[in-house]
């Protein structure tokens, strides 16, 4: 069980990081599409 959430835990954090970095790049793509 331990290692279950452990792996869980894993999974949302890259999962919550991912979702960070994809808003972070989105913003910059389109302000260079503007340009």
């Amino acid at each position: 069980m331990a290692a279950a959430r452990t792996n869980a835990q894993l999974v949302e954090a890259l999962a919550t990081l991912t979702n960070i970095v994809a808003r972070d790049n989105q913003p910059g793509r389109e302000d260079e599409m503007r340009l």
